[in-house]
């Protein structure tokens, strides 16, 4: 076979020869073996490659260089060539034995076996530039991780990192762990210490290969801090269902709880494809953002005394991110709304758009959130003060992000509501179900114009059908007052066994078991809480995207856009009836009438009666005499001429019967003729009664020619319930301190009319009345009707009219509310409203009365001037009785007297003129703003008549120095 032909390759090598490359060549240079290793080795270490021979072509023969690619010839390369040249013979080519290359013989040199290549250390720069040599590492970590292990387990520290003895774990139990800790679960190398109340490394020195201590520890903090707060909030979740169950508390747990859980499955899901520390600590990051955020919320909100301080304080948290456009901003704004949910609720339960179940708000109750319940000192009809409960606004309980007036607003509403529900129960505001068949909109935080938009909608489409509804115009099914809506509902299902045959009765069973071996419907919509957290929590974009608006919704209008349409549409459609229900059930028009008529003495038929039966000492006496029968005839109390004082409660009501009820007419009784004793009794009761008075005062009530003789006189006014919002307690105190006032003022006017008969009677009896006496008669009778004139025209007839025509346009304005076609165009004014209107009118005139606190100086210098008539007015009556001797001494009183009266007059006309002076300042100062721009005040509060009154007391200086 070794005779065979190379070219055979069909032949069969013959395995026992031997390889010819055994045999050494016989030169020493040979081609494959050298004896001067070290030389070969220098020379390739020298030039950085084996010595080989170059080939060397003749310059003249077929392998010569071009010219062009000659290369310069230097004199060392000239002399080797040379010397190579001189020392090789040249042979041609067919001439020259070329060597065979053996492939199969090469292969079998090397063996079957050849040596592994050696690992090399691949980097990305490589891999990405594989043309470019790369240097040798220079970092110990890109060695590989056991190099690293082995730098850092050396004794002596060449790293300097301390981690010498630290334990080293396996990556994949210890990434399982960091990844059980951000969830807030222990583990064998994490631990829950109750003391410190924070999980703690079993562990303290412990890494895994290919990281040092330090570089974990980052990563182990921010797992550490997850688990802790994870923790946290889970337990905060348990304590409040045991502790603390407020509504708005709960809410915030369930909150937290559905965000716990929401984080937990978006980390399950994820748990699985983490194969790294730094896919690990891409999803711890987020997740701790949101964790310690939570935590610092809840500490915050601990501290919070009650639910409505909860939301405040969590209102003002979620608007410090206004501007942030991030995952925690939008998860603020539905954790916000659900906390407001159980606040919104009571809300809408409270103005009537939602039914109350379980205890509702009452009077005998302690009261709900903003709503409270507080005893109110009322005066009856005897003069004492009784406590009445009643509903309060609590503006601590209220939650700061609502306005003031819509606050008032809210609970006027409410309130109003329950007292159309007590009066007239059959009106369609009073029933749930009424209300609900209108579809009214929810009560819900709004972030953006576009829902805002079409809540505005909602609310004004309900507006329009809940009137349609109370004017009975709707062409849909309205549900009859006092049917329950859910009762239908409930009736479906209700298993019914009277009056059902057999087959009926079986037939339901069939469906009810049908319908119980159904699969139970999945729970609604996944939660917006764990739909954010699954779509934004892991995103590498900026946030939660939002679309984008050419303006912004400001944090603080947000609050009033998002509850303000529902509640102030309500509260017009509330108010809008309970005030035609006031003016056309209750008559309000007619409550006000009898207040002007006899509490502001506006009823001249009432004043003649009343001054006739206090002062006309030509009337019987009502005073019981011992042995002296009554005679039946026209009784009064005599005041001026009697000693005792005051009389009894017999007298007054002998000598008052009648009074009021023979003076007053009301607007029906106008067209049927007078009154009749089976007509049903005066508004609110009206009738005399005696005033609560203190000590100090009954001992001036005891002398009757003291000014304050019929202060215990008083008329009693019971406010009925349904005009409690208007007639207020406060109100009716302003009118009594009125009628104290214009009583006197009576007194006064009967008493100057009183002196002219004196002074007749004295000189009928020849007595010399003197210059004094009649000097003081007229100016007393000028200045008393002066006052009077003054009080009566321009401190209650102006304001009182003024008062009328705001009152006659709101009447029309709610008439009205029912022949327009948009109820926004007509104005409906709310009984709040009427009550404020009608005090400020009283406190108009109260101020041109001089009853106001700062006015006390003036008017207790005009009640002086009224204690000096009446001492002359009792001398006077002495003198014409003929009980007083002497004229000297009458004389010596009367001008000692009119001297101080002229004093006193001339002090009280100098103040006057000082007020109108002010007065005129302030009017063009105010007339000064109004140009500038300023509102204007329509009323007359700050206005100051006094000088109307100087017109008609002193026009001519006749008391000061002529002013013009």
């Amino acid at each position: 076979m070794s005779g065979e032909k190379p070219s055979d390759m069909f032949a069969f090598p013959d395995f026992n020869l031997s390889t010819k490359w055994l045999t050494l060549p016989s030169q020493p240079n040979g081609q494959f073996f050298g004896l001067d290793v070290e030389a070969a080795a220098s020379d390739q270490f020298k030039h950085g490659f084996s010595h080989t021979r170059p080939f060397h072509a003749a310059a003249d023969g077929y392998f010569h260089l071009p010219e062009s690619l000659a290369l310069p010839n230097s004199g060392d390369q000239d002399e080797n060539n040379k010397n190579h040249v001189s020392g090789q013979v040249t042979e041609p080519l067919h001439d020259t034995s070329l060597p065979d290359l053996d492939i199969i013989d090469e292969l079998w040199h090397k063996g079957a076996n050849p040596p592994a290549a050696e690992p090399e250390y691949k980097t990305w720069d490589a891999f990405l530039s594989p043309d470019i040599p790369q240097t040798v590492p220079l970092f110990i970590t890109e060695a590989g991780p056991r190099v690293y292990d082995a730098a850092i387990a050396d004794e002596d520290d060449p790293l300097k990192f301390g981690g010498v003895h630290h334990l080293v774990i396996q990556s994949s139990p210890y990434l399982a762990a960091l990844l059980a800790l951000t969830l807030g679960r222990g583990s064998v190398f994490f631990v829950w210490d109750a003391r410190k109340a924070a999980f703690t490394p079993a562990v303290k020195e412990m890494r895994i290969s290919g990281y040092s201590t330090k570089v974990l520890q980052g990563l182990q903090n921010s797992c550490l801090g997850c688990g802790t707060a994870t923790r946290f909030l889970s337990s905060h979740v348990q304590l409040t269902y045991k502790t603390r169950p407020s509504p708005a508390r709960v809410a915030l747990a369930k909150a937290v709880d559905v965000l716990l859980l929401g984080i937990q499955q978006q980390l399950g899901e994820r748990c699985k494809q983490v194969r790294s520390l730094l896919q690990l600590q891409s999803l711890v990051e987020p997740v701790k953002a949101i964790l310690l955020y939570l935590r610092e919320l809840i500490r915050k909100l601990s501290g919070m005394r009650n639910d409505e301080q909860l939301l405040s304080q969590l209102f003002r948290e979620t608007e410090v991110l206004e501007n942030d456009r991030s995952l925690l901003r939008a998860l603020m704004c539905e954790i916000l709304s659900r906390v407001t949910e159980p606040w919104t609720d009571f809300v809408r339960k409270w103005i009537g758009v939602k039914a109350e179940e379980g205890f509702p708000v009452t009077k005998e109750g302690p009261g709900k959130s903003f709503v409270g319940v507080q005893n109110i000192s009322r005066v009856d009809d005897l003069g004492f003060e009784i406590d009445e409960r009643d509903y309060v606004l609590d503006e601590a309980h209220m939650p700061s992000f609502i306005p003031s007036n819509m606050a008032l607003v809210m609970f006027e509403a409410g309130k109003n509501l329950r007292l159309l529900r007590t009066h007239h129960p059959d009106h369609p505001l009073c029933h749930v179900g009424v209300v609900a068949s209108s579809r009214p909109p929810l009560l819900k935080w709004l972030f953006d114009w576009d829902a805002i938009q079409n809540v505005q909608g909602e609310v004004g489409r309900y507006e329009e059908a809940m009137l349609q509804r109370i004017l009975g115009k709707s062409t849909e099914d309205t549900p009859q007052p006092g049917s329950d809506v859910g009762a239908t509902f409930q009736g479906q299902y209700m298993l019914r066994v009277f009056g059902n045959d057999g087959t009926h009765l079986e037939q339901q069973l069939l469906t009810s078991i049908q319908a119980l071996d159904q699969a139970p419907r999945n729970a609604a919509t996944q939660d917006v809480l764990s739909s954010l957290l699954e779509e934004h929590l892991f995103q590498q974009d900026d946030g939660v995207q939002t679309k984008p608006r050419d303006l912004e919704l400001h944090w603080s209008l947000i609050p009033l856009h998002s509850f303000g349409p529902l509640v102030i549409s309500q509260a017009r459609l509330i108010n809008r009836e309970y005030m035609r229900l006031l003016f056309s059930a209750h008559n309000l028009q007619e409550h006000f009438r009898v207040q002007k008529e006899f509490q502001l003495l506006g009823n001249g038929m009432f004043c003649s009666r009343l001054s006739h039966a206090l002062f006309d000492p030509d009337l019987e006496t009502a005073e019981r005499q011992a042995g002296v029968a009554l005679n039946g005839g026209i009784m009064g109390l005599r005041m001026t001429g009697r000693e005792t004082w005051p009389p009894a409660s017999s007298e007054l009501r002998l000598a008052l019967m009648g009074v009021l009820s023979d003076t007053y007419t009301s607007d029906s009784s106008v067209e049927s003729g007078p009154r009749r004793a089976e007509d049903p009794d005066l508004p609110g009761d009206l009738s005399f009664a005696l005033r609560d008075l203190p000590p100090e005062e009954i001992d001036k009530c005891i002398d009757p020619s003291s000014l304050e003789a019929l202060d215990f006189l008083r008329l009693a006014y019971k406010t009925p319930a349904p005009l409690s919002p208007i007639l207020t307690t406060a109100i009716l105190v302003k009118y009594d301190r009125i009628f104290k006032l214009l009583l006197r003022i009576l007194r006064m006017l009967y008493v100057v009319g009183q002196l002219s008969r004196d002074t007749r009677r004295t000189e009928r009896h020849g007595r010399d009345a003197g210059d004094s006496w009649l000097r003081f008669r007229f100016e007393a009778q000028h200045l008393v009707q002066s006052v009077a004139t003054y009080f009566f025209d321009t401190g209650i007839q102006i304001p009182w009219l003024r008062f009328e025509r705001w009152l006659a346009d709101v009447e029309a304005d709610v008439t009205r509310a029912d022949i327009v076609d948009d109820i926004s165009e007509a104005r409906v004014v709310s009984p709040d409203e009427v009550r404020e209107e009608h005090e400020k009118m009283l406190d108009r005139i109260m101020n041109t009365l001089l009853l106001r606190k700062r006015q006390q100086p003036i008017l207790a210098l005009l009640e002086d001037m009224f204690r000096l008539v009446l001492r002359f007015a009792r001398q006077a009556q002495l003198q014409a009785d003929g009980k007083v001797e002497g004229d000297a001494t009458t004389g010596a009183v009367v001008r000692e007297l009119y001297q101080a009266f002229r004093k006193k007059v001339g002090v009280f006309v100098t103040v006057c003129h000082g007020l109108s002076e002010k007065a005129a300042a302030a009017s063009s100062g105010r007339a000064t703003r109004r140009d500038l721009g300023a509102d204007a005040d329509d009323g007359v509060s700050g206005e100051n008549t006094i000088d109307r009154l100087l017109v008609q007391l002193d026009m001519l200086g006749y008391y000061s120095r002529p002013r013009f």
